[in-house]
């Protein structure tokens, strides 16, 4: 049985990019999407922080989209609520490159509200 504080230290991986996306995410098969709470924050410095990844070229542009997709839909997830709606458009946007554009003009864009 995996615990709690094992489901959240997961959770964090994948928030703050600990670890490469596919082994955050793998890591996280065991557990549901939906949560009756929530077990870790998103924080606007993790978006950053992942802005920062993209465009160091340490992550790829679906890599950056796979990673806001999965922040978005997970009910154990919760945004800061001092920062919840700039956090909830750039996970949208960055999510859906279809939409918004590609990933180096929203990180452009989404840089410039960090700062």
């Amino acid at each position: 049985m995996v615990s709690q504080d094992q489901r959240r230290e997961a959770l964090y991986d994948l928030i703050q990019l600990r670890r490469p996306l596919g082994e955050s995410s793998a890591r996280l098969l065991p557990f549901e999407w939906s949560s009756q709470e929530e077990l870790a924050t998103v924080f606007a410095q993790d978006v950053g922080h992942a802005l920062d990844e993209f465009c160091a070229g340490k992550i790829r542009a679906d890599d950056l989209c796979a990673w806001a997709e999965e922040l978005q839909g997970r009910e154990d997830i919760a945004l800061d609520s001092q920062d919840r709606d700039f956090l909830a458009d750039a996970l949208f946007q960055l999510s859906t490159p279809e939409l918004c554009g590609p990933a180096d003009e929203v990180a452009v864009a989404l840089r410039l509200l960090l700062t």
